[in-house]
């Protein structure tokens, strides 16, 4: 009755279309009408009369072979349906590739589902089983940007000084041997100014108003009246760092008053003051500060002293 041999073809192999059938005792593959002793792919799913796909083997030495290969549909099965209607005992069905079918395997209880329902299937033997309800597929709502910084509406901007020094005696840093310490006033036929130099203009300050402005004067040198007290006159300059000759002063004097051997003190420049708009002004730009005018005084230098000529401006937006 096994008719395996008789099938191979002359070329060592082919794939033949058949039937799967079982005689009571074994599954048989059916192939052009002759029932073939065949192994099957692992796993394999027979079912009475379903088309199957045979591969014949030529395996040399009068050996045979015939594999049942796979089942095979005219269409592919459904991965997923819609339920139709709720039975009794069973589902009704719509498949993704339009068929309608009706099925008593699923998962859960028959009252899980309802018309309408999407389901995910799973196919065993030619019929699908209803794995359970296809959950929709929910967008969480965009995540909302973070709030933009605080808008920051005051704040206060240092500006330590990069550079001091003396002009005079026909440039900068010729006078009483130079170190960036800072004179002015006239002094032998000689007149001297000194300024402080802060870099470039602060962007911290740009479109900001300028609420009050503090001078730190550094330690009074030992020159000129030192032992009494003196005045000397404070000006705004348009410098970011030593220019060739002296430095163009545009806003000012702020005179401030100061005693023998001044030691570093701090000198507020009241808002109220004619120059206070201009010295803000020429600051936030980029400029400096100068001490021109008698009586003659010297002070120390940034190089001694870090914070000489250091000032701090209360700004709001």
């Amino acid at each position: 009755m096994d008719s395996t041999l008789a099938s191979i073809p002359a070329d060592g192999f082919s794939v033949r279309l058949g039937t799967a059938w079982h005689d009571g005792t074994r599954w048989w593959a059916v192939v052009g009408g002759n029932p073939l002793g065949a192994r099957w792919a692992d796993p394999a799913q027979a079912v009475q009369g379903a088309n199957i796909l045979v591969g014949i083997i030529n395996e040399g030495r009068g050996q045979s072979s015939a594999v049942v290969l796979s089942g095979v549909t005219d269409q592919p099965r459904s991965s997923s349906g819609q339920i139709m209607a709720v039975g009794v005992v069973e589902l009704v069905l719509s498949g993704d590739n339009g068929g309608v079918y009706a099925t008593k395997r699923y998962l859960g209880a028959l009252s899980d589902y309802a018309v309408g329902d999407p389901v995910q299937l799973i196919w065993t033997m030619g019929v699908p089983t209803v794995l359970g309800k296809i959950g929709e597929v929910t967008t969480p709502p965009p995540v909302p940007p973070p709030p933009p910084p605080p808008v920051v509406a005051s704040g206060t901007e240092v500006l330590t000084a990069t550079a001091s020094d003396t002009f005079g005696v026909g440039g900068w840093g010729r006078w009483a041997g130079g170190g960036e310490k800072v004179y002015s006033g006239s002094y032998g036929g000689y007149t001297l100014t000194g300024s402080f130099f802060y870099g470039a203009p602060r962007p911290a300050l740009q479109g900001k108003t300028v609420t009050a402005i503090r001078f730190r004067v550094p330690q009074r040198l030992a020159v000129g009246s030192y032992n009494s007290g003196a005045t000397i006159h404070l000006y705004a300059h348009t410098s970011q760092a030593r220019p060739a000759g002296d430095v163009n002063r545009v806003a000012g004097p702020f005179d401030i008053s100061v005693v023998a051997g001044q030691q570093p003190s701090w000198v507020n420049i009241p808002n109220a003051h004619p120059a206070f708009n201009g010295i803000a002004a020429t600051l936030a730009a980029g400029g400096g500060v100068s001490l021109a005018g008698d009586p003659y005084t010297g002070w120390t230098s940034r190089l001694s002293d870090p914070l000489a000529g250091q000032i701090e401006l209360d700004w709001s937006a």
